[in-house]
């Protein structure tokens, strides 16, 4: 399968310059010295970093669903790692981090998945079309929003369980009632994902329960996708649809989540078979969208339309596919949706592994920033890649310790392992 453009392994020489300053940005914001006699001297090793990091998320409230916004109880372990910033003082951090905490401007290696750190951060660089500062404002403002506002590693991390547990019943109720649903491939291999508005009537839940079953659909996408697949294809089946369904505020949301905190996230949508009232709705939606992403969008009427990028295989049979699958959820159990593995012991040997991968592609990525030597620096994007690679590996098989199950691994979609 051939990569795409703007990717890791497909850089032009203008746009590796242009990662090299997004990476500098970021790594002189969480205390490093780049480019200069004493850089090497200066740095602070970032295992401990990431472990003091670590430290801070184990000291955090548990109940937190509230709208999952962090307590007090990290102050003191960020104060001790505020420590580590002392370039805050010189002025070498750029602008668009400087509001962020410690933590926040750590959370970048929560975010990454079994992605790697380069093609992570290229999502954001590509959606600002290679400029530096909006890039680096557009990182800044999502790891803001993730760690701050929604905690989106916890709400990942606990799943529809979690959900559960914390009386979220309405985050429940919409995995049941297959309103959004993941399921097959279309010809270039990326995940599909159907959405029936249909099935949705806003009093069935609480706005805070609509934005948590959004974040979890789209965190367990992530989880589907393998490089050098990036992004998914989306079906808006609108059979059905009446303004009973229609709710602004979750368009708003779930459009917004796109654009500014998972770019670069979406292949196609199609919007299929839209009744006539849609129209006065899309003339209001299509102001909020972002020209790339309305680029992206494609009104289709028949089952040939879906066909020029969905094999019918993968078409569900209702809009004239052969997929005769119906969605029949499972509801969350302790037994069934709890973590795959709870040896602590394997637990501590990956995370320790993991925290060394994070400090060695570090490293390595400090050399390649101030290499001015045209082998070698090919040579350490190379080390680059495969330290990335490992880092993809690594997480495969930390998943099943700090993952609790959700739907799509009862389902035998997601495995990694």
């Amino acid at each position: 399968m051939s990569i795409p453009e703007g990717r890791a392994e497909t850089l032009t020489s203008e746009q590796a310059q242009v990662l090299k300053l997004i990476w500098k940005h970021y790594l002189q914001a969480n205390g490093y010295t780049v480019g200069d006699e004493t850089a090497k001297s200066s740095r602070h090793n970032t295992l401990s970093s990431v472990k003091s990091s670590e430290s801070i998320k184990k000291n955090r409230k548990k109940g937190l669903f509230g709208r999952f916004r962090r307590g007090h109880s990290s102050k003191k372990a960020e104060e001790e790692l505020s420590t580590h910033l002392s370039h805050d003082l010189g002025g070498r951090v750029h602008e668009a981090f400087r509001p962020l905490d410690a933590e926040t401007r750590n959370a970048f290696w929560d975010f990454l998945r079994h992605d790697t750190p380069d093609n992570l951060l290229l999502r954001f660089v590509r959606a600002r079309k290679w400029d530096v500062d909006k890039s680096l404002a557009m990182i800044a403002n999502t790891m803001d929003w993730r760690r701050n506002q929604f905690d989106v590693e916890r709400v990942f991390r606990e799943g529809e369980l979690g959900m559960l547990e914390a009386g979220k019943k309405g985050v429940i109720k919409q995995f049941a009632t297959g309103k959004c649903v993941i399921r097959g491939e279309d010809k270039s291999g990326r995940p599909i994902v159907i959405i029936r508005p249909r099935y949705h009537f806003p009093s069935d839940q609480t706005e805070e329960e609509i934005e948590l079953f959004t974040i979890l659909v789209i965190e367990y996408a992530r989880l589907l996708i393998n490089e050098p697949i990036d992004s998914c294809s989306l079906i808006f089946d609108l059979t059905g649809f009446s303004m009973s369904n229609m709710d602004y505020t979750s368009v708003k949301f779930i459009i917004k989540a796109f654009e500014a905190h998972y770019p670069e996230s979406l292949g196609v949508l199609f919007i299929h078979s839209a009744p006539w009232i849609f129209g006065g709705i899309w003339n209001i939606v299509k102001n909020w969208l972002d020209p790339v992403v309305a680029s992206k969008i494609q009104f289709t009427k028949k089952t040939e339309d879906l066909l020029a990028v969905i094999d019918k295989a993968h078409v569900p049979k209702d809009l004239g596919g052969d997929d005769d699958y119906e969605w029949k959820y499972l509801e969350p159990t302790k037994e069934a949706n709890g973590k795959l593995h709870t040896d602590a012991e394997e637990k501590e040997k990956l995370e320790h592994e993991r925290h060394k991968l994070v400090e060695q592609f570090i490293h390595k990525t400090l050399e390649w920033i101030e290499c001015t030597d045209k082998d070698r620096d090919h040579h350490l994007m190379a080390d680059r890649l495969a330290l990335g690679r490992q880092l993809s590996e690594n997480y495969k098989k930390l998943d099943g310790y700090i993952r609790n199950r959700g739907i799509y691994d009862r389902l035998g979609y997601i495995k990694f392992e």
